[in-house]
């Protein structure tokens, strides 16, 4: 049974959102799955679906990657909804039944055929290690382009961050046919990741005149609202529509979140702590301080610390974000105690943020975006 009630129906929110619940509604003939959470929260509805909508309607990434992609995140992130809702879907793109049953065992990816292969080891690398070897990213970028691997690595964040409401709300299917078998999951230990390399993968877009005009106020909106091109931005601006969706739901997070500036940095930054993502880190330790974050509590969550020297309340973020991020689980105690403190929207809210950072921890991890030099460093080993 679900944490929270879930809404399915157009009575389940304020009259003022029937027509939110509608343009929802009417997208899969219901509301359902991720979505009867993050109603919760009706102003980040609307943009967190539209991420969705452009991926599985506008994407150039092909069905066929897309669907193995989620199955293999699914996988990574043992959610049992997502894998069961895309297993039909990868087997009527075409990806065979042996290569779904190899992901869903967790075999070694070397004996999937490609096109499966590498896509599945670009999942699997990026969530179990937050790296990706030279070679795999290279098939992949040779084989497509840089709007292509923009979008799969968006994909891939997207269903880790669905795949994290879902399991930390507890909303399993009634009656699922597609199973996901029960293992433990597969991890690195921490403290044993390479620092990203000296230049990036893929050439940044900075400027107006790196884009085709019908894009260019995205580049000036991500200008306006971040004060430059930086962060994750000048990659998904090689994919101007999804850059603009993300935009919306970064915007909705700082803006109009319920959580507070000091808990959502102290979320980011914990959450830049489990990517080992230091662009992240460098960005975000910082402005943890200046909302009111203690020098002593960024060092717990730098040095992967004990929390019992924290405040409850700091504890308790940090915990959830350790716990959903390294388990795909949140023990039910600290659940009713967030739920309890700060109510279901501010929690859907700070799931969204944890699951929106791990986006932008994929691409800046994915292609090798390293901080400014000089920057606060976050320790990798």
């Amino acid at each position: 049974m679900a944490r929270v009630k879930l809404i399915v129906d157009k009575q389940d929110v304020a009259p003022e959102h029937y027509p939110l619940f509608d343009e929802l509604a009417a997208l899969r003939g219901r509301v359902s799955g991720p979505s009867t959470v993050v109603l919760h929260s009706p102003g980040l509805a609307r943009p967190w679906n539209q991420v969705g909508e452009y991926l599985h309607r506008d994407s150039i990434v092909e069905p066929r990657h897309a669907e193995i992609a989620v199955c293999a995140t699914a996988r990574e992130r043992g959610c049992g909804y997502v894998w069961n809702a895309h297993v039909p879907l990868a087997l009527k793109a075409g990806v065979p039944r042996q290569s779904v049953a190899a992901v869903a065992d967790r075999r070694p990816a070397a004996e999937l055929p490609e096109p499966e292969r590498t896509v599945v080891l670009y999942v699997q690398q990026l969530l179990r290690t937050n790296r990706v070897d030279q070679e795999v990213f290279d098939r992949l970028l040779k084989a497509h382009d840089a709007r292509w691997l923009v979008e799969l690595t968006v994909w891939i964040g997207r269903y880790a961050a669905l795949s994290g409401i879902l399991d930390a709300f507890e909303v399993t299917h009634s009656a699922p046919a597609e199973i996901l078998p029960v293992l433990p999951r597969a991890t690195q230990p921490p403290g044993d990741v390479r620092a990203p390399l000296a230049s990036p993968r893929v050439a940044p877009i900075t400027g107006r005149d790196q884009v085709a005009e019908e894009h260019r106020g995205v580049v000036d909106a991500v200008a306006g609202e971040r004060g430059g091109i930086r962060g994750p931005f000048p990659w998904l601006l090689h994919s101007p529509v999804l850059c603009g969706r993300h935009l919306d739901v970064g915007t909705f997070l700082r803006a109009s979140s319920q959580v507070a500036a000091a808990a959502r940095e102290l979320a980011i930054i914990a959450t830049a702590r489990e990517k080992d993502c230091p662009y992240v880190w460098a960005a975000h330790a910082p402005a943890a301080r200046k909302a009111g974050v203690s020098q002593a509590t960024v060092n717990v969550v730098r040095d992967r610390s004990d929390l019992s020297s924290l405040a409850e309340a700091e504890r308790d973020v940090v915990d959830y974000v350790r716990q959903l991020l390294r388990e795909s689980r949140v023990i039910q105690p600290l659940f009713d105690r967030l739920r309890e403190r700060h109510g279901v929207t501010w929690l859907v809210e700070l799931t969204c943020l944890i699951g929106h950072y791990g986006i932008v921890a994929a691409i800046l991890n994915g292609f090798e975006v390293a901080p400014v030099s000089g920057a606060e460093p976050l320790p990798l080993a």
